[in-house]
């Protein structure tokens, strides 16, 4: 019998996840949005509902989510936990996309009234999500592990501007990342590191990369590596460059403070800075550690470009996502309230149906 979906928000994100279950028999799709344009787009493709416009408050979403299986929110950070809480009533697992630490925080407290078999599992994109599957799985490759250093990346194949960078997915999520404090492990201890602080400069492939530290994407890394590793830090990647502007943005002019100064940074984002389909994800996983008492490293790396049809950035986060929930709600194995992406084995991942993309996509290098 086809599992019963809902994904919330049509968007680039969410649309591509609604499609791509769509396409496969096991899945019965029904997704929904306040845009009406949106709405429109896919209503010959499945089953659609139009929200109400209102604060994520007042929307009805346990009518939307009765007797479903499962909900996928690809919405913003902000409506999710109301949306939890309506999975929560409804008996129906929830997945979302979020990298942000404080939405996570009221999702795992929601998961603790879960019932038998309803599964919390936020932040299964790409990062979070992907990239923490790939960096936990590392831990097997050693007889005791030193350091994770996880880099992902999603870039513009043609940068044109002094930025070197253009909009390919959430502005509120790109701000975010960048002005919130970054969890890691340095020295055996968690702690917080300060944003677009951290940078560091590396090649692949003959072409030169910056990265630097930014929020959200470890997930729950610090905690189920706490105590085995000496060091764990997550960061973006970009071009060289753009790193010293963001800065100034930030940190010189003051717009990554939350509230007003933080609403004008995305205007400015949203209104001056072209979006691009033509898109590229670098994702890197490089491990130290020790096997008897030599010290080792290795490393994965993968790079996905876009089609003419989607973006780099939908296909990867899209994939992943898919993914994650495939392997959840087909498991064998019980689950109960806030699930971990690493609890997922990455074989099993990489030899999903739905991760075809990432197959393709690791380089030898």
């Amino acid at each position: 019998m086809a599992k019963r979906i809902v994904v919330l928000g049509l968007g680039r994100i969410g649309g591509a996840i609604a499609q791509i279950l769509n396409s496969h028999d096991g899945y019965d799709v029904t997704g929904a949005d306040i845009n009406p344009d949106a709405v429109a787009h896919f209503s010959d493709q499945f089953k659609t509902k139009l929200l109400s416009d209102s604060s994520p408050d007042n929307r009805d979403y346990n009518a939307l989510l009765v007797g479903q299986d499962a909900v996928i929110s690809a919405l913003t950070f902000n409506d999710n936990p109301y949306v939890a809480q309506a999975a929560l009533d409804n008996g129906c697992s929830y997945f979302d996309l979020t990298e942000d630490v404080r939405c996570t925080q009221a999702i795992k407290e929601i998961a603790l009234a879960a019932a038998p078999g309803q599964v919390f599992m936020p932040q299964c994109g790409l990062a979070p999500g992907f990239i923490g599957i790939l960096g936990y799985s590392f831990r097997h490759k050693f007889d005791r592990l030193d350091s994770l250093k996880l880099r992902v990346g999603a870039l513009p194949e043609y940068p044109s501007n002094q930025m070197m960078y253009n909009l390919t997915w959430s502005t509120e999520g790109l701000i975010n990342e960048y002005a919130n404090p970054c969890e890691s492990i340095k020295n055996h201890i968690q702690t917080l590191t300060e944003p677009l602080e951290g940078r560091e400069v590396f090649s692949i492939s003959g072409v030169e990369y910056e990265a630097f530290n930014t929020s959200g994407g470890l997930a729950n890394l610090c905690y189920s590596l706490d105590g085995k590793l000496r060091e764990l830090t997550y960061k973006t990647i970009r071009y060289p460059g753009h790193c010293k502007l963001m800065k100034f943005l930030f940190h010189d002019l003051r717009l990554g403070e939350e509230g007003k100064r933080r609403d004008m940074l995305m205007e400015i984002f949203e209104s001056s800075v072209a979006t691009t389909m033509q898109d590229l994800v670098l994702i890197s996983v490089v491990a130290t550690g020790y096997v008897g008492d030599k010290l080792r490293q290795c490393s994965r790396t993968f790079l996905l470009r876009h089609t003419a049809q989607q973006s780099a950035i939908q296909i990867s986060t899209a994939s992943a996502a898919v993914t994650t929930v495939d392997l959840i709600l087909n498991s064998s194995q019980p689950r109960q309230g806030f699930v971990e992406q690493e609890t997922l084995d990455i074989d099993d991942f990489l030899a999903n149906d739905f991760a075809k993309a990432y197959r393709d996509a690791e380089l030898s290098i």
